[in-house]
């Protein structure tokens, strides 16, 4: 047992240190719920003033200090100071000499001990690192220790300290290994015999938040006590278990359910049980719980699983406003719920683990897909978004490749897609970083995902089209590593580069991924047949026999055994080409594929050279930075199609929205979603856009813009190249700053855009508010797109946003990154991240002309026939005379007597003497003569 005189501890180090050096901090208490604790030590001969010095905590990761402990008057030699948690149990504030709320760590926060005039004296942790040093741990200082003052050295805590139980108070208020003299242990068994109990109901209340907590306050004054059946034990996303009144109050409005925190693992406990728990309510970041750490419950009785009660969303009413009812309680997503898949289960960046999200009766789609950015009804659609989505979680994290409450995933059958209706799955109704979260307590199976769009094996073949263009992104197809064996990009070193793991090599590096890649894309593209194809996030490796470009032709051409279906490549005159070989200087490029025997190439590609930007800006905070960003260059083509008329393709792939360009720095919005919700470098892209259209100008015939325009339907982008109208716009669009081509200035600052170029959005005339392509933090919306003049428009039978890749999982894709052992399909798709957009068209072939003469070189009147036939509006021909009938001819016409049909001819001398010509095809030139009572056909 401890005592409290001077101890060895003391005596090592009494001799060697300086009055302060002597105190240090000798005990850390970080028990369950407030049960926090720092016991400071005068381990010198001479009494040390305490005035201005102060325990400091920083949390998590954190670089600076976020609580302070003020400390003051004199701790004599060999006194401990205790400093504990004014909420823990009365074990610790009993012997406390100072109590704060603001003693509150939880195993990775750095805790130090400072002087008056902040030199660290002391310190646990090690700060910006964050990690779990002394989780539910008790820790004592050990002898022969020194005090730690850098707060960023390596923190090693079993170098000089000794760790216990969680939840042991007994040595607190005297140095040593030992418990002080007279100790007492560590609390009380909890029961809660003798005591109240609130009901659920009551304590959740019908608002949003729980009755019993006062308003401008997160926890409750007094400790409540709650009974209900557990529902749910959770360890890792939520900590505690979750009890439910099985009875209910029989009210809708509230929740029948508690999620109970324990703080760790609550151990003996499992669902069906009756439990007793105690503690104060709390909403913590709005979810309604009951802080029973410390073991505040008690188990009462078995009574066996309750079952689950459906979710019901009533008419208008907004999807949180009725997960509200739910929260805390065991419920079941029906096929009534409504509740659909709007973002598949993959890889939650954000969250950095796997989930799925669901909304109410339709999936999500991006605010500026439907409406200009900056409206009213842009702002409103986002916030009905934000409104409208439920997690489907896991309590612990899925492993990779899993999806643990449907283990039936599967690339060919067992498969989910957004758009999904959920049924059947139960779980526990939680609440945290702002969203709505039901953690998953069942599993279900591929028929408990209704499902009315389903996969179709290949485009929709739409009646009377000739001629198929399409866009396709095809996610990064990259053959410069050494499993693959390509030539190396424009941006490589070397081939170290082009293999290494964050290397000029966007693609795979592993033989296996790259030919599972290519055998999907190749498989979507010969199911697409399209006879024009424009590609994008091809690797930028060259137009030669070892580029990426020409393994995708020469492994898709495999798949066509007529050589009429067969591909071939836009290849740039050299002098249009960087270094000779590549199109621009970004690792990807553009390209356009195409069917030699259906279209051929009318004069040279062009290779429209896209703005640069090269500026230096300040930020709000005053912080200066030069910004140099690039675009892609576009390609386009003239082809000639049907009857040698025109069609000329430009495939574009601008500046994505993933990183900031000058105007976001100098907004303050470089690392943060624009206000506007249109994503970083709107303007750099408006300039493309611009630059785009010019090109196009001058081009006759017919014109289809078509590619990834990293810009929703709605966007500036967009607008610019389809029907802005700049006299009428309440928001001006405007290019970007400090942007050249070439060299040539562009726009030394802000210009505001014209009118639109006035193509046509093929996808969204065709298809209306259902077109879209891509699809990104769980909304829906079009960056592929195809533009297209009237010439286009007028020959348009159809147009299909294939939706192989927006609406499936990532998991199915080529990477293996996140997918574990999961079992992968050739199919595809998920061959690509974007779909691919199809438009049809028809060109007519001219009309089959063809001229018929009778002449009459006699002196008679003739009746001309044909099979047999007298034209009764004109029967008669005179002599000398001559008569010419063609396609347009009402005779034939009635007849049904078409170009290249086979006719009789003949002639009836005075009406009813038949004198035959022959038979003969009819053609361009066909003439029948009459003369001395013959005819023949020349």
């Amino acid at each position: 047992m401890k005592i409290s005189t001077w101890s060895p501890l003391a005596l090592a180090l009494s001799a060697a240190l300086p009055a302060s050096a002597d105190v240090l901090i000798t005990e850390y208490v970080e028990g369950s719920s407030n049960n926090k604790a720092v016991e400071i030590t005068n381990l010198g001969s001479d009494s040390v003033s305490l005035d201005n010095w102060a325990v400091k905590i920083a949390s998590n990761n954190n670089t600076s200090f976020g609580s302070t402990i003020a400390l003051s008057g004199a701790l004599a030699a060999g006194d401990s100071l205790v400093i504990g948690n004014s909420n823990a149990s009365s074990d610790i504030t009993d012997v406390s000499q100072i109590t704060s709320g603001s003693v509150n760590f939880n195993g990775n926060d750095v805790v130090a001990l400072v002087d008056g005039n902040d030199n660290v004296i002391d310190s646990l942790g090690e700060l910006a690192l964050g990690s779990n040093y002394a989780k539910d741990v008790t820790l004592r200082r050990q002898a022969d220790s020194v005090g730690r003052t850098d707060l960023t050295a390596t923190f090693d805590v079993s170098a000089e300290w000794q760790s216990f139980d969680r939840d042991t108070f007994d040595g607190l208020g005297c140095s040593g290994l030992d418990a002080c003299d007279g100790g007492g242990g560590g609390g009380n068994a909890f029961t809660c015999e003798d005591q109240t109990l609130t009901p659920i109901y009551a304590v959740q209340g019908s608002g949003d938040k729980s009755p019993l907590v006062p308003d401008g306050s997160f926890e409750s004054e007094d400790t409540y006590y709650v009974s209900g059946v557990v529902t749910a034990v959770t360890t890792d996303l939520y900590k505690g278990f979750w009890l439910q009144d099985a009875n209910g109050d029989g009210d809708p409005s509230t929740s029948d359910g508690l999620y109970i925190f324990t703080g760790s693992e609550p151990t003996g406990i499992e669902p069906g049980m009756q439990v007793c728990a105690g503690g104060k309510v709390k909403e913590f970041f709005n979810l309604t719980e009951l802080d029973a750490q410390g073991d505040q419950w008690e188990v009462i009785d078995t009574v066996g699983e309750l079952a689950a009660t459906d979710i019901e969303v009533g008419e208008d009413e907004v999807l949180e406003d009725a997960l509200e009812r739910y929260e805390g309680m065991k419920v079941r997503l029906t096929q009534s719920s409504d509740m659909v898949v709007t973002r598949n289960f993959g890889f939650d960046f954000d969250a950095f683990r796997n989930n799925m999200v669901l909304s109410h009766e339709a999936p999500l789609v991006k605010p500026t897909q439907l409406y200009v950015a900056g409206s009213a009804e842009a702002a409103a659609l986002a916030a009905e978004n934000a409104q409208n989505q439920l997690y489907i979680e896991t309590d612990t994290n899925a492993p990779n490749g899993v999806v643990p409450y449907f283990p039936g995933l599967d690339a060919d059958q067992g498969y989910i897609r957004i758009g999904d209706v959920v049924t059947n799955l139960e779980g526990v109704m939680g609440y945290s970083f702002s969203k709505y979260r039901l953690v998953a307590t069942n599993e279900i199976t591929a028929g408990d995902f209704v499902r009315e769009e389903d996969r179709t094996a290949a485009p929709e073949e739409f009646a009377d089209t000739n001629l198929k263009v399409a866009s396709f992104n095809v996610l990064n197809y990259f053959t410069s590593a050494s499993a693959v064996g390509g030539d190396l990009n424009v941006t490589c070193d070397d081939q170290a580069d082009a293999d290494a793991s964050r290397g000029c090599n966007r693609g795979t590096k592993d033989a296996v991924e790259f030919e599972l890649q290519r055998a999907k894309i190749v498989n979507a593209l010969e199911a697409m047949d399209a006879d024009i194809v424009g590609l994008m996030e091809i690797e930028n490796n060259g137009f030669g026999d070892n580029g990426a470009l020409a393994d995708l032709v020469t492994e898709l051409n495999t798949r066509f055994a007529d050589e009429a279906d067969h591909y071939t490549y836009v290849t740039p005159a050299v002098e249009d080409l960087n270094q000779g070989a590549f199109l621009g200087s970004d690792a990807i490029q553009v390209a356009l594929i195409y069917r030699a025997a259906v279209v051929s190439p009318s004069g040279n590609a062009v290779v429209v050279r896209m703005p640069e930007q090269h500026i230096s800006g300040d930020s709000p905070e005053g912080e200066t930075r030069q910004l140099d960003k690039f675009q892609r260059d576009s390609l386009v083509q003239t082809f000639n199609v049907v009857d040698e008329q025109t069609l000329s393709i430009a495939v574009s792939h601008f500046k994505s929205k993933g990183s900031g360009c000058y105007e976001d720095w100098i907004a303050g919005e470089f690392d943060d979603d624009p206000a506007d919700l249109q994503g970083r470098c709107n303007e750099f892209r408006v300039s493309a856009a611009e630059t785009l259209g010019n090109a196009l100008a001058d081009i006759d015939g017919d014109i289809i813009a078509l590619g990834d325009f990293n810009a929703y339907g709605q966007e500036d982008p967009m607008r610019v190249m389809t029907d802005y109208d700049a006299a009428s716009a309440e928001r001006k669009i405007v290019t970007a700053a400090g942007t050249s081509i070439a060299g040539v200035t562009l726009d030394e600052t802000a210009r505001e855009v014209g009118n639109g170029f006035g193509y046509v959005n093929l996808a969204t005339s065709f298809l209306g508010d259902d077109a879209f392509s891509y699809t990104f933090d769980g909304e829906l919306g079009s960056l592929d797109h195809a533009v297209g003049n009237q010439g286009v428009v007028s020959k348009l039978t159809g147009v299909e946003d294939w939706h192989i890749n927006a609406v499936e999982s990532t998991l199915f894709q080529y990477s293996g990154r996140f997918t574990g052992d999961l079992v992968k399909s050739t199919n595809p798709y998920s061959s690509s991240d974007h779909d691919p957009v199809i438009i049809s068209l028809n060109y007519e072939e001219a009309a089959e002309m063809f001229k018929l003469r009778f002449k009459n070189k006699s002196v008679f009147w003739v009746q001309p026939a044909i099979n047999g036939s007298v034209d009764s509006d004109r029967p008669w021909l005179r002599g000398k005379k001559n008569r010419k009938y063609t396609q347009d001819s009402p005779f034939l016409q009635d007849m049904g007597v078409a170009y290249g049909d086979t006719v009789s001819l003949s002639v009836r001398l005075w009406g009813f003497i038949d004198i035959p010509c022959g038979d003969t095809v009819i053609d361009e030139k066909t003439v029948a003569v009459f003369r001395g009572f013959q005819c023949k056909i020349k």
